[in-house]
């Protein structure tokens, strides 16, 4: 028999074989080396014994009596051990040599013992033993001790690892949920309530908070909350330069902050915005393409151990998964909204088609029909009087046809698309020959080629402002011109009638049935160009300008 083999049957008779198989049966790292501990100390007859395992934060046991210098004595001991935990410190031995590092003796005459925890040559921890004076271990019990050191290192180091990939197998379950729960609706709100409960519980937190910028003014917007905490105003916000949160949207930087108190960034009275007493927060960015458009903030993690940068991570990933689901959310709602928008525009259209056709056309058709029974009834009674009635016949005629062109050319000017910009306009004030106004027209000095789109956007805002020129103004003259301005396209509509309040006009919008004004904006924007409106009720500056720019480096202008 070798003596390898002596060596294992001694062992065996030592520490039995069913204690050391119970040990592996373990799943809890911390049940595993207490009983790992538990053990040793009864099979070597310590008096006390500590052990430290390099987890974040590292793992530390103790059992047994310690007076004040072994206690001391080892936490100095298991510093150094932890210090090299972090750092890169490995043992160039043997990997079945045995392995023991004797600290300074004890000045009480105890003797302490410590071994360390070995993952392959890395350590990983320490195993420290105290007897009483004079107690020593044989070299028998020496090399048994040290191989049963190794043996909890190897089923503490694979405990580890099980527990880290049932957590990571745990989180890509819930990055799933996630994942779905996110693609499955387009309702914002439905979307951010459903990722902050699945983050809360993913990072095993008390709370979390989810807060939009809004551009316009420059501030964090708190959009949900959820958790036992959760008692915020809707809507209620905070300044970029505000708290922690401020400054994770300012600098667009995770964070983790355990301890707010020790933190100058934390704000009290952001804290009362929540309602809550925070503790601990660890919060992330929203970002899409680089820009930064929200936070996602968790607040007082159960763990005594605080937030950690594996916590961070997961919000990293959720955040980059909320960020693209909440754009996508807008994008959709953006469309509904332009979808409905462009439905109202149809109906208006229909509308005033409608109307035009009525009050014009057909009114004047119905004239000329009234006017050739009268002319019938004529040629038998009065012969002499006919020719006069056809002369007004033939004025009714021309002048339902004009309006009838005016309607179609409004509807589908095939010369913009045919001609151009230019043609189109000029055909549109010929057509026009309004006896309530006069149009001045002057392009003289316009010679730029447009994409058709963009000289159909332009002439819609053309016949925007005429079109209220004539319901509203009561002008007697509308001067109409397009030039070029160095770099940019203007476009001027000016008249001499009344005037009307601007501000009150718009603001008023949601209470009006007409849209002309937001209509005219919304084209402007869609072709890069900025539309400024101006009028005035007073003499002698009395009517309305419409200034629209487009820069010349826009799309479709060359």
């Amino acid at each position: 028999m070798s003596q390898e083999q002596s060596l294992e049957q001694r062992a065996a008779s030592l520490i039995p074989l069913d204690q050391f198989v119970e040990l592996a049966t373990h799943r809890d790292l911390e049940g595993l080396l207490t009983d790992a501990l538990a053990l040793m100390i009864r099979t070597f007859d310590a008096k006390a014994g500590s052990l430290i395992f390099a987890k974040v934060p590292p793992l530390h046991i103790r059992q047994g009596e310690f007076d004040e210098e072994a206690a001391e004595q080892i936490a100095r001991w298991e510093k150094i051990i932890e210090n090299r935990i972090n750092s890169t410190w490995e043992i160039q031995t043997p990997r079945l040599s045995p392995i023991t590092i004797h600290p300074p003796p004890s000045d009480s005459g105890l003797t302490l013992l410590t071994i360390p925890l070995l993952s392959q040559v890395k350590v990983i921890g320490s195993v420290s033993l105290i007897f009483e004076p004079g107690q020593e271990l044989d070299n028998y019990q020496h090399q048994v001790l040290t191989r049963f050191v190794r043996g909890v290192s190897n089923m503490a180091q694979l405990s580890e690892e099980l527990a880290v990939t049932q957590q990571r197998l745990s989180q890509l379950g819930l990055l799933y949920q996630v994942g779905q729960a996110m693609a499955s609706t387009f309702d914002l709100n439905k979307l951010l309530n459903d990722t902050l409960q699945l983050t809360t519980s993913v990072i095993d937190a008390a709370a979390s908070v989810l807060m939009l910028i809004d551009e316009p003014s420059n501030e964090l917007v708190f959009e949900v909350t959820h958790g036992v905490e959760e008692v915020v105003v809707p809507r209620k916000k905070i300044g970029l330069d505000e708290g922690i949160a401020g400054w994770v949207a300012t600098h667009a930087e995770p964070v983790i902050v355990n301890d707010v108190n020790r933190d100058s960034r934390f704000s009290q009275e952001a804290d009362a915005r929540i309602g809550s007493l925070t503790r601990s927060i660890a919060a992330v960015p929203l970002q899409i393409k680089g820009k930064t458009i929200g936070i996602l903030e968790v607040l007082n993690k159960f763990s005594t151990d605080g937030f950690d940068e594996e916590d961070l991570r997961l919000m990293l990933t959720l955040a980059t998964q909320a960020a693209i689901a909440i754009e996508n959310a807008r994008l959709y709602q953006s469309l509904r909204e332009e979808r409905d928008r462009i439905i109202q525009v149809q109906e208006d259209v229909r509308k005033e088609l409608s109307r035009k056709l009525h009050d014009g056309t057909v009114q004047l058709l119905a004239a000329i029909a009234m006017n050739v029974e009268h002319i019938g009834r004529l040629l038998k009674l009065k012969p002499e009087a006919v020719f006069a009635e056809l002369d007004a016949l033939r004025k009714l005629v021309h002048q339902a046809t004009r309006e009838a062109r005016i309607v179609l050319f409004e509807l589908r000017p095939v010369i913009l698309e045919s001609q151009g910009l230019v043609p189109a306009l000029r055909s549109y004030v010929n057509q026009l020959d309004s006896d309530e106004f006069a149009v001045h027209l002057d392009v003289s000095n316009f010679r730029q080629q447009l994409d058709p789109k963009v000289a159909g956007t332009i002439f819609s805002i053309v016949q925007e402002a005429i079109n209220n020129v004539k319901k509203h103004a009561h002008a007697r003259n509308v001067w109409l011109n397009l030039a070029v301005d160095r770099d940019q396209l203007v476009l001027g509509i000016k008249d001499d009638g009344q005037g009307f309040d601007v501000k009150a006009v718009e603001r008023d919008y949601d209470q009006r049935g007409s849209f002309g004004l937001l209509n005219m904006h919304e084209r402007a924007e869609l072709i890069d160009g900025f539309l400024a409106i101006e009028s005035s009720q007073v003499e002698p500056e009395r009517g309305t300008v419409v200034t629209l720019r487009v820069p010349l480096k826009a799309r479709g202008l060359r």
